[in-house]
């Protein structure tokens, strides 16, 4: 009996060859190596998804926000950005209405 083949999905196997920031690298480090996994984007680009706010902060904070993994997040936003803008969005109003209940 012949082996079945396995589908491989490219982008994930090509994300999956960048190298992911040691525990101990600095911020920017950090920073760095999660934006190439991104995809590089542009300030514009990240701006356009998470809003004047979301770009201040660290992808590694963004992920815990939208309570996934950094590296996640970044494979997320390279393959459908539009997907991640609407999680941000649906977060931002919870948290709005959170705020308002105060």
């Amino acid at each position: 009996m012949p082996k079945k083949s396995r589908k491989v999905v490219v982008r994930r196997a090509a994300a999956n060859n960048k190298k992911l920031p040691k525990r101990d690298a600095s911020a920017v480090a950090k920073g760095a190596a999660y934006a190439v996994l991104a995809g590089r984007p542009s300030k514009q680009a990240v701006t356009a998804v998470f809003g004047k706010t979301g770009y201040a902060l660290s992808w590694v904070a963004r992920a815990d926000r939208l309570g996934i993994t950094p590296q996640e997040l970044c494979d997320r936003f390279k393959t459908d950005p539009n997907r991640v803008k609407k999680l941000w969005a649906e977060l931002t109003v919870e948290n709005s209405k959170a705020a308002e209940a105060r």
